[in-house]
């Protein structure tokens, strides 16, 4: 059904890149205690989605624990234990110290351009459409706002609440301008 998850699955060595966190910086020892420390390909793998869909730690947390597709790519079918966000923050201050972020995201990227793929992450899908306060301009302040330039008769604050980028657009055959109303009183759209 398109599980973008799936794909990386069966495309990248996770195994080879945890083997090479490992090399570059070994996991720490268990002389102080703790729990065990989560396996460094599992962690591999949350660093990944960190980074495909722009997670901070505590998103990434519970992003783990509420999607099955999380929980299935990184291992954790019939685990009660998840790692939290304080152990995402110091696999990723492992990666820091190594310097090894952007060699691991490269590693990744190489390893779907050999099938064809590429990661992106962060990636707009979708403008938003914003109700704003309608705007009064005359013929001659549209002219001037159109060259990116100010009248010079207006207030400071009149150029402060003025959105002077606004435009047009159009969403399922119906047309938003800065200028009109859309359909209820005093709200335009802008994009």
């Amino acid at each position: 059904l398109g599980d973008v998850l799936q794909v990386m699955e069966q495309h990248v060595d996770f195994k080879a890149l945890a083997a090479e966190v490992d090399g570059a910086a070994p996991r720490p020892g268990r002389e102080r205690g703790g729990r065990p420390p989560f396996p460094t390909e599992l962690m591999v793998r949350a660093w990944v989605l960190q980074n495909l869909y722009g997670l901070s730690d505590e998103q990434l947390e519970y992003q783990v624990l509420d999607r099955l597709s999380f929980q299935r790519f990184l291992g954790l079918r019939r685990s009660s234990q998840v790692p939290d966000r304080t152990t995402f923050w110091t696999f990723r201050e492992r990666l820091t110290t190594m310097k090894g972020g952007d060699t691991l995201f490269e590693a990744v990227n190489r390893q779907l351009a050999r099938h064809g793929y590429i990661a992106r992450g962060g990636q707009m899908v979708d403008a938003s459409l914003v109700p704003v306060p309608q705007q009064h301009v005359t013929e001659q302040e549209r002219e001037l706002l159109k060259e990116r330039a100010m009248p010079m008769d207006w207030k400071p604050a009149q150029r402060r609440q003025k959105d002077t980028e606004a435009t047009w657009t159009q969403k399922h055959g119906k047309s938003y301008y800065p200028e009109k109303t859309p359909g209820s009183a005093g709200e335009t759209v802008a994009v």
